[in-house]
Order: C-alpha cells, then sequence, then structure tokens
C-alpha cells in the first residue's frame, strides 16, 4: 500500500511539473509577441529637414542697426570764454545762421578798440613816412640832399608800412574774435544735445552743442561680418525694420561701405532711407535686412545647404542625407566648394528643390523611414 501510495504521489508531481512547464511557455510565448507587436508599432523618427537651395539665389540676413542723422555735428567757439546765453535747449529746432550761444564780449571788445587805435596810430607813421619819402626823393632830384639820405627816407617809408599791414591784421584778427563770440547754425535741424550751462567758462574747440540736420534725412549705420562684406555693393537696395514705428519693412539703399574693420572684424556699412518718415527719431534701433549676392552664380553645378546638414567622413569628405518621396533617407556624397556664415555651397548628386536632412544628420542612418518636423517657411539664417 505504501508502494502504490508512493507511486500515486510521482505521478502527480510529474504532471504538477509538465503544466508548469506549458504555462511558462505559453507565458514567454505571450511576452516575444507583444515586443514584436510593440517594435512593429515604433513610431519613425522625427527630423528637421530643409530644401537645397541653388547657388545662384540670393540669401537674406538680419543685422542690428541704429538710425542716425545723414547731416550732424559738434558746434563750439573757436575762441574761449564765459556762456553769456544759450538760446537753445535739447529738442529745439532752428534755421540756418540763427544764434545758438553767446560769449561775453567784453574782453574782445577792448581787444578790438586797442586794434582799431595802434592801426590808426600805425596809418599816421606811415603818412609822416612817405611824406618825408616824398620830400627827399624831391630834393635828391633837385641835388640838395645825398643819395644815403634818401635811401634812409626809403628805410623808414618801408618800416612804417609794415607796421601799418601789421596794425590792419591785428585789428581783422580782433573784429574776427569778437564776431566769433556769437555761435551761429551752420545749417537748419535741431539740438541732439547740450552740454554747457550758462555762465560756464568754456575753451576752445569744447563742444557746446550736438546738433542734427533737417535736410538730409536719417541714415542707418551698421556692422557687417568679414564673411559677408564682399557680397554688398554701394547703391544695392536693400531693406530696413524699424520695430519704433511699427511691423513693416522700409526700402533703404546702400550709401558707403567701410574699408577698416571695426571691433571683432566688422565693417561699417551706411544705409540711406530715401523716404521721409513720420516720428523717426537718431539714435532709434533698426534691424537691416541685407540681401546678398552668391559668389559662385557663375557655377550652375553647385547648390547651398546649411553647414549643419554636412556629415563629415574623415579625409575631408562629407555627405548628406536626402529625403526620398517616401520619406527614406539616402546617402548623398558631396564636396565642399565653399563655406559663408552658416551656408555651404557644395557639388554632387543634389538638385536644386529636393530635400535633406537639416539637422541631426549623424543620429538617423541611411534607408531609414523618417518623418519631418514642421517649422513653417525654411530659412538660412
Amino acid at each position: 500500500m505504501q508502494t502504490d501510495s508512493k507511486a500515486s504521489m510521482e505521478s502527480r508531481a510529474r504532471a504538477a511539473r509538465f503544466w508548469g512547464v506549458a504555462v511558462l511557455i505559453g507565458v514567454l510565448g505571450g511576452c516575444t509577441s507583444s515586443a514584436g507587436e510593440q517594435a512593429e508599432e515604433t513610431p519613425p523618427r522625427v527630423v528637421d529637414s530643409t530644401r537645397v537651395m541653388p547657388a545662384n539665389g540670393s540669401t537674406e540676413v538680419t543685422l542690428s542697426g541704429r538710425i542716425t542723422a545723414a547731416e550732424q555735428t559738434s558746434l563750439s567757439f573757436e575762441i574761449s570764454g564765459e556762456i553769456e546765453s544759450l538760446a537753445v535747449d535739447v529738442g529745439d529746432s532752428f534755421a540756418a545762421g540763427d544764434t545758438l550761444a553767446v560769449l561775453d564780449d567784453a574782453r574782445y571788445q577792448l581787444e578790438y578798440q586797442r586794434s582799431v587805435a595802434a592801426e590808426r596810430e600805425a596809418k599816421a607813421t606811415l603818412d609822416e613816412a612817405k611824406l618825408a619819402y616824398d620830400r627827399q626823393n624831391s630834393l635828391r632830384e633837385k641835388g640838395y640832399t645825398s643819395q644815403s639820405q634818401l635811401d634812409s627816407a626809403r628805410a623808414s617809408l618801408d618800416a612804417a608800412r609794415s607796421r601799418y599791414e601789421s596794425a590792419m591784421a591785428s585789428r581783422r584778427l580782433a573784429e574776427r574774435d569778437l564776431r566769433l563770440t556769437a555761435l551761429k547754425a551752420p545749417f537748419t535741424g535741431s539740438v541732439s544735445q547740450r552740454r554747457v550751462e550758462p555762465s560756464e567758462r568754456v575753451s576752445p574747440n569744447q563742444t557746446i552743442l550736438d546738433v542734427i540736420s533737417d535736410r538730409d534725412g536719417f541714415e542707418v549705420d551698421t556692422s557687417v561680418p568679414e564673411t559677408l562684406i564682399g557680397r554688398l555693393h554701394d547703391g544695392e537696395p536693400q531693406q530696413v525694420h524699424i520695430p519704433a514705428l511699427g511691423d513693416e519693412r522700409i526700402p533703404a539703399r546702400i550709401k558707403h561701405i567701410g574699408t577698416q574693420p571695426q571691433s571683432s572684424n566688422n565693417y561699417p556699412v551706411v544705409l540711406t532711407l530715401p523716404q521721409p518718415l513720420d516720428g523717426l527719431r537718431s539714435g532709434m534701433t533698426a534691424q537691416v535686412h541685407l540681401k546678398l549676392a552668391n559668389g559662385e552664380a557663375e557655377d550652375a553645378t553647385l547648390v547651398r545647404i546649411p553647414l549643419t546638414a554636412l556629415v563629415y567622413d574623415g579625409d575631408e569628405k562629407a555627405h548628406v542625407l536626402r529625403i526620398g518621396a517616401d520619406r527614406t533617407l539616402e546617402r548623398v556624397d558631396v564636396a565642399i566648394a565653399h563655406v559663408d556664415e552658416r551656408i555651404a555651397s557644395v557639388t554632387g548628386a543634389l538638385q536644386a528643390g529636393q530635400r535633406i536632412v537639416a539637422r541631426g544628420a549623424e543620429f538617423v542612418s541611411p534607408g531609414e523611414v523618417v518623418d519631418l518636423m514642421g517649422q513653417g517657411p525654411e530659412r538660412y539664417n
């Protein structure tokens, strides 16, 4: 009986092990099936894309700028003195020839009067020397005097004439200094800054007023990196946006391209604003939208792509990933012809209008199917 009971227990144990293995296989099979279904449902990667641009197109860059008056200057006295009066303040308008500031002229009045008296004295001395010379000359013709006496009279006359000419120059200089005690406006405009106050003593060439002209309008000053300056030319039409005046772009034209770089190898560029604008003031900020000509337009095989689209393979070789109609990635080898700012001009089996991965191409592979990130209008800057 014990033997039969023991055999029965072993039989039940084998049955339990069999069903346990069966359940485990079923569970593992279900997990494998779920993992496979989950792998099949993994969505394609999303990539940032852009279209290949022709090399004979144009690139637009946006730079910061500042509004300045086309004609502006700092006014100062040529002489020293104490400010007696100031007729204008910041923001005041004036006409050409208006008196803007006046120095105390008491000293210059005295200088002028002294110079006038010195000139009269020199003129009297000259007249006396001329009479003496004429008398000696007449006597010499009659033989009543010697040649040495005539020569002495001529020398005295020449010296008197020199003193008189010097006195006249001193009188004119004193007259000029007296006239310069009044600071006149060189053109019609307005005051942008006043640097002194009444009763203040100023020295020659010390700035009294900063003024801007109304007759030549306003300009926009900006600076362009050395990598782009060669693609701009005098007289080219461009556009400017002045945030303080609204959202519209304003036509402008390049007036001057600097030949000496400023800080960070940026070159100054000046644009003119041909149309008058209400509310425009010197010092306002501006955004300058420059259309840049591409230097490689003569080569029809070149296309332009962002630098971020390039994947470098070593040995100066590179490729991009082209996105096919079915959104499958395809490797395209390219040769870099020119690099400019954030754009590369390349040759290879690329055509303008084709779509490529714009950035992050290192993280996807040829043959992979991708989705496109919607970024609105594609830009190169």
